[in-house]
Parts: C-alpha cells; structure tokens; sequence
C-alpha cells in the first residue's frame, strides 16, 4: 500500500462517519415526531468506487420501526398515521432512547477524531520522509 492510501482510508472512515453522526442527530431531533422510523447506518470494509479492500464505506442506511406502545391523535390517512399500517387516526410514538443517542453520537465522534489524527500522522510522516530526502 502506499502512503497515500492511508489518506484514503481515513477519508473513508470520516465520511462513514459523518453519515452515522448525521442519522443519529436526525433521530434525536425526531424522538417525539410521530411515526417516525429510526435511522440505522450500516458499514461495510472496503471501498467498492475504487474497488479497494481497505477502508470502509456506507452499506445501508435502514429505516426501522421501533415503537413504545404509545400512539398520539394526527389526521386519519396522513403518513403519520399509516407508520404502524393502520388508518386509524392514531400515529406510533418513536422508541428512540437519548441516552443511547448519546453514547452512539459520543462514539462516532470519537471514530471521526481518530480519523483526524491518523491523517495528522500520515502527512507528517511525509513531511519527515521528504526532509530526509531534501
């Protein structure tokens, strides 16, 4: 691998997360909008663009009904209505913890430093290489 490969592997790794960073803020922001779906980020190795093993790459993105039990009054027939497949004038309430947001948000910013410093790294193991050779 060259060393510029690193550069693309770290740039893999911080749109993944970024992507799973925007899900997971999309379902904190939506945590008390009926019938709304949770937002799941899948990964995957590999970089399918460049047909490349390393790194990794957005598989999926799945939206998941995940309901509490409760159901609040919205007009009969609107999109919130039909979330859990009965026209009913009832929408289901999301089952998204704020706490597990929380942690999953803390995590994918933590994934998306450490991509940051890699990248740090490898350009200044450039910058040396090239002062040795200068």
């Amino acid at each position: 691998m060259a060393i510029y490969g690193a550069f693309d592997i770290s740039g893999s790794g911080l749109l993944a997360q970024r992507t799973r960073m925007d899900a997971i803020s999309a379902n904190l922001a939506n945590r008390n909008t009926p019938g709304f779906e949770t937002i799941q980020v899948e990964f995957a190795s590999g970089n399918p663009a460049q047909g490349s093993d390393l790194g990794v790459h957005v598989a999926g993105i799945e939206r998941i009904p995940m309901f509490n039990g409760q159901y609040v009054n919205v007009a009969s027939g609107s999109e919130a209505d039909l979330a859990d497949g009965a026209a009913d004038g009832l929408a289901p309430m999301p089952d998204i913890s704020y706490e597990r947001s929380m942690v999953d948000g803390i995590e994918a910013l933590r994934a998306y430093e450490a991509n940051i410093q890699a990248i740090d790294t490898t350009r200044s193991m450039i910058d040396a290489a090239i002062r040795v050779l200068a």
